[in-house]
């Protein structure tokens, strides 16, 4: 078999592409239907096989004993690689976080918080999501018109939701969104710390979650972050380095694609009015719209998989050992599973997305995510009397997570019905 290799005028692995999303989309059109499993050899990252279908990330994220999360997890320079390795006696991660986990050991661990983040606990937490969602809207209202809607409202109600998950302060929410930024938009010159690849913050990390851990330990109370401190693993108390790395994962990933969702699934809105006007006639329409929203923001932009053996992927041959970036805003942009996918359609069903994940690892939080959607814009958009951009869009620039540094803008809200 032939190997494809990445055409050289396709970029859509470095984190200044992102800066033209359109640019990048386009890309990912040409890379699904001309080499949908391109081998990419560029600097700063080893050699990866980006792989764009649908049906083939699928295929990878369904064979997790072919297809295994660790050692490489996303794709991080060669020498960030090389200080971390340094700097944790070998170990590649400062953390070892669920999504580094597989097999029977990734099952025991996600079943720690598993009825947390199932019906259940979504049911059990709705109404805070309401209370949280009336709050940022009168936000909206006493700012007078004109606000940044993703550092105000969208990157703010889903930190305030997980932060009453874990029981953390909601004065804490400022250093949660500052660390989540600083570990995962490395890329960006604005967000992140240093040209370190997030290893400089994580001294802040294990300082944080180890005080809280320690506090659980000595008094649990009844939130998440006691559940995991007092956890039981095999017989065996759960270790610090888990404990704490499931802390930074809820905290950080559980508020960071939602962010990225409300954001640009309002800058969507606010680009298709017709859209717009669905909601506002019949709010309902979020019950499977939500979905959409995902699909076309799709917040996390990939993961990748390292392969065990030999194989074969879309028609190409892998070997043992090599490892592979799943692209999830081409999966979510493939017409093969999505008609018209270039086209914001609030009322699609597009449940079949990736923006989740599948299978064994799709994402723990899906129902609350979609939850915290669902009900922040059935509750705003039908009170929108006008809005329009007050300036220019920033997608975060980073190939890893989606998002919008800036999205202002104008607009009038009435009165609840």
């Amino acid at each position: 078999m032939t190997r494809i290799v990445m055409p050289g005028h396709i970029d859509v692995t470095s984190h200044k592409a992102w800066r033209n999303e359109a640019q990048v989309h386009d890309d990912l059109r040409y890379l699904r239907v001309n080499a949908p499993v391109s081998w990419v050899d560029r600097e700063p990252y080893r050699p990866f096989w980006a792989v764009t279908r649908i049906a083939d990330i699928k295929e990878v994220m369904q064979q997790n004993e072919l297809f295994i999360n660790e050692p490489r997890l996303t794709m991080v320079p060669k020498n960030i690689e090389a200080l971390t390795e340094k700097q944790y006696g070998g170990r590649r991660y400062a953390v070892r976080i669920l999504l580094d986990m597989d097999g029977p050991e990734h099952k025991t661990y996600r079943s720690i918080t598993q009825r947390w983040f199932m019906g259940p606990g979504v049911i059990q937490l709705q109404k805070r999501i309401d209370v949280l969602a009336d709050r940022y809207i009168q936000e909206m209202i006493d700012a007078g018109g004109e606000i940044d809607f993703s550092t105000r409202i969208a990157s703010q109600l889903p930190l305030t939701v997980i932060l009453s998950i874990l029981g953390m302060p909601d004065e804490d929410a400022p250093f949660i969104l500052k660390m989540t930024q600083e570990l995962l938009s490395t890329g960006d010159p604005e967000l992140a710390r240093s040209d370190q690849g997030g290893v400089d913050v994580m001294a802040d990390v294990a300082a944080y979650f180890g005080r809280i851990l320690a506090e659980r330990r000595a008094a649990p109370r009844e939130d998440l972050t006691s559940v995991i401190a007092n956890a039981m693993v095999h017989d065996e108390a759960i270790g610090a380095l888990e404990a704490i790395s499931y802390y930074l994962l809820i905290s950080t990933a559980g508020h960071e694609t939602t962010a990225a969702s409300i954001a640009g699934g309002l800058l969507a809105f606010i680009q298709n009015p017709a859209e717009l006007e669905k909601v506002k006639r019949s709010p309902g329409v979020l019950r499977t719209g939500a979905d959409e929203i995902v699909r076309w923001v799709s917040p996390i932009r990939h993961f990748m998989r390292t392969a065990t053996q030999d194989c074969v992927l879309g028609g190409v041959e892998i070997k043992a050992g090599d490892s592979l970036a799943m692209l999830f805003p081409s999966a979510n942009r493939d017409d093969v599973a999505f008609a018209d996918a270039y086209r914001f359609d609030i009322e699609r069903a597009a449940q079949a997305h990736v923006g989740f994940g599948w299978g064994g690892h799709a994402c723990l939080g899906r129902q609350i995510a979609l939850a915290e959607i669902r009900t922040f814009f059935a509750k705003l958009l039908p009170r929108l009397e006008s809005i329009e951009l007050a300036g220019e869009a920033r997608p975060i620039e980073s190939n890893f997570t989606g998002g919008y540094k800036s999205l202002p803008i104008r607009y009038r809200i009435g009165d609840a019905g």
